[in-house]
This record gives C-alpha cells, structure tokens and sequence, in this order.
C-alpha cells in the first residue's frame, strides 16, 4: 500500500491558477462555508475521495496531481 499523501500545496495552487476563491469552490462542490474548503487547504480536515474528485474535475487537474 502506498503512503502517498494529498499536497495541500499543489491543492491551493490549483485553485489559485483555477483563479478560483474559497467561496467559489464552496459554492461548486455543494459546501455552505468558505472555511470548509480553508480547513481542507491547510489540513485542519480531512478531505475525503469524493472531494478530491470533485476538484479534480473544477481544477482541471488529474487526481493523482494532488498526491505527492
């Protein structure tokens, strides 16, 4: 099993290169908070599979992207 880890980097910078705000993906992938989507970026959350699916496709990005 790989040990893998989501790069909460890579998963910002995405969004800042998608020029989209916190709010924006909030809006897009069915969260109420801004900060939902602040906690994942600083990995305060967890960020579950259906998520970084959902991103993946916004961000234009292949899921493995996020992966280090």
């Amino acid at each position: 099993m790989s040990d893998s880890k989501i790069n909460l980097t890579k998963l910002r910078n995405a969004r800042e290169e998608a020029n989209l705000t916190l709010k924006e993906v909030a809006d897009m992938t069915g969260f109420k908070a801004a900060g939902t989507i602040s906690r994942f970026e600083s990995g305060s959350r967890c960020i579950r599979a259906e998520y970084l699916m959902k991103v993946s496709k916004i961000y234009k990005k292949p899921v493995d992207y996020f992966f280090d």
